[in-house]
């Protein structure tokens, strides 16, 4: 938006009808002109937080619900401005042709309409950026949802088996093994259920890591066959190329 464009001018004092509504009339675009210059501005400082601040700046626009705040002001502007953009020509026509309504003030009332018309192209303009940087947040929220849930889910499924073990060896009834204290033979009976954890957190690591380890062996596989395929291809050029050279031109 050009800020330059539609800027406060010295206006004279009005002196006639139509001066006087000209003078109305420009007083309420210059008005609506200051809002989305503002607004406008705010975005802009809003965007280079964003880009300076990451996660604690997202965290406090978001628990603010700074955008969602800021998209409804910008559409109660923009309706404010798609009525006067309604209302302006209508306006003029009925101004235009009366005869104490000057030519200038007409002229005025052009310019008027046309400033309106960018103002209200502007707010177009704003309220996608509003909607794109909410889209934006909203999908970084739900990132971090979904890391937070992957992370619980991971914890859980580590410590249920565990907790599991840890509950069977626990119970006081008889014939757990490992649990009589008394007996010689079992004095590695709290070594073993400690192997026993170990054992278990390890396969279940093994299967979380499987994927990635199967993903990167594939691509692996996959670049040696491409490779190798790329080697049979410039053999089979080179003996095309020896047998082309030794044709004979008649």
């Amino acid at each position: 938006m050009n800020h330059a464009d539609g800027a406060h001018t010295d206006n004279p004092v009005p002196r006639t009808v139509s001066n006087l509504l000209v003078h109305v009339l420009g007083t309420h675009v210059d008005h609506v002109h200051d809002i989305v210059t503002r607004l406008e501005t705010e975005l802009d400082s809003i965007e280079l937080q964003l880009d300076k601040g990451g996660h604690f700046m997202r965290k406090l626009l978001l628990d603010g619900r700074r955008f969602p705040k800021m998209h409804l002001d910008l559409q109660r502007l923009l309706q404010v401005v798609s009525h006067g953009d309604q209302v302006f020509p209508r306006v003029k026509e009925k101004c235009a042709s009366k005869s104490w309504f000057t030519s200038e003030d007409v002229v005025a009332l052009e310019d008027l309409i046309g400033r309106l018309r960018r103002l209200k192209e502007n707010l177009g303009f704003i309220t996608n950026r509003v909607t794109t940087l909410q889209a934006s947040l909203d999908s970084w929220q739900s990132e971090q949802i979904n890391k937070s849930l992957y992370y619980l889910s991971f914890l859980s499924i580590i410590f249920l088996p565990l907790s599991i073990v840890t509950g069977v060896f626990g119970m006081n009834v008889g014939g757990v093994p490992w649990t009589e204290q008394k007996n010689p033979a079992n004095r590695d009976g709290f070594f073993n259920v400690m192997l026993t954890c170990v054992v278990i957190l390890l396969v279940l690591l093994l299967c979380f890591l499987f994927p990635s380890l199967y993903s990167h062996v594939s691509a692996w596989r996959t670049r040696r066959a491409l490779t190798r395929s790329s080697s049979q291809n410039k053999r089979h050029l080179k003996l095309f190329k020896g047998h082309k050279e030794g044709y004979i031109r008649l």
